[in-house]
């Protein structure tokens, strides 16, 4: 019986030490992991709000030529989104 207190006693000492250890690892392997979800999140943002700026080109540049002018109008288009990401 005393042995397997020693035993207790010995494995519950050890356990802090480890975990100590582990803690400094822990937030080194955290940090990398936020900075990677919040890189894809920034580039979910970006590609989001670009598809937003082309679709508001697009429909100014519905109103502003008919489907006809489809050179004129792909034209404005192009102008008008490079104008917003400036």
């Amino acid at each position: 019986m005393r042995l397997a207190c020693a035993i207790l006693i010995a494995i519950a000492a050890m356990a802090p030490a480890g975990a100590q250890d582990m803690r400094d690892i822990e937030p080194r392997k955290f940090d990398k992991t936020r900075d990677r979800i919040n890189a894809a999140l920034d580039a979910r943002l970006e590609r989001l709000r670009v598809a937003q700026i082309e679709a508001d080109c697009k429909a100014a540049a519905k109103k502003e030529y008919w489907a006809i002018r489809f050179n004129k109008r792909r034209a404005y288009v192009q102008d008008c989104v490079e104008q917003a990401r400036r």
